[in-house]
């Protein structure tokens, strides 16, 4: 994970604060916790410090390609051949339902990392 993976949203240390609580309040992995603030002395938090909790920024779609949905073909192949997520292609789609007949052309997207 580089910087660019992620945006950091501040949080500000309250009493009583320990990271094992703000990493499950926050689904984040204490780990993540501490690579954003390596100079965060994790053991002695002090009420107002502020802490960087990561949050991963969504990859972009740049550009798509067209595919044309083939008989005998499962849309998870389809998938798997070009790495996208189900979620991802329904809604560049505008799709709400994944049961596609042959012919069928769909948007593939790519991303911008």
């Amino acid at each position: 994970m580089n910087n660019n993976d992620y945006s950091c949203m501040i949080y500000n240390i309250r009493q009583g604060d320990v990271l094992y609580n703000i990493s499950r309040a926050y689904n984040v992995p204490i780990d993540l916790i501490l690579r954003a603030n390596p100079y965060v002395d994790i053991y002695n938090l002090q009420v107002g410090d502020e802490l960087c909790i990561p949050v991963m920024n969504p990859a972009t779609w740049n550009n798509a390609i067209t595919y044309v949905y083939e008989d005998e073909e499962s849309l998870q192949t389809v998938l798997d051949r070009y790495g996208v997520d189900l979620q991802d292609v329904l809604e560049f789609n505008n799709m709400d339902e994944t049961m596609l007949t042959p012919g069928t052309t769909i948007q593939i997207p790519t991303y911008d990392m």
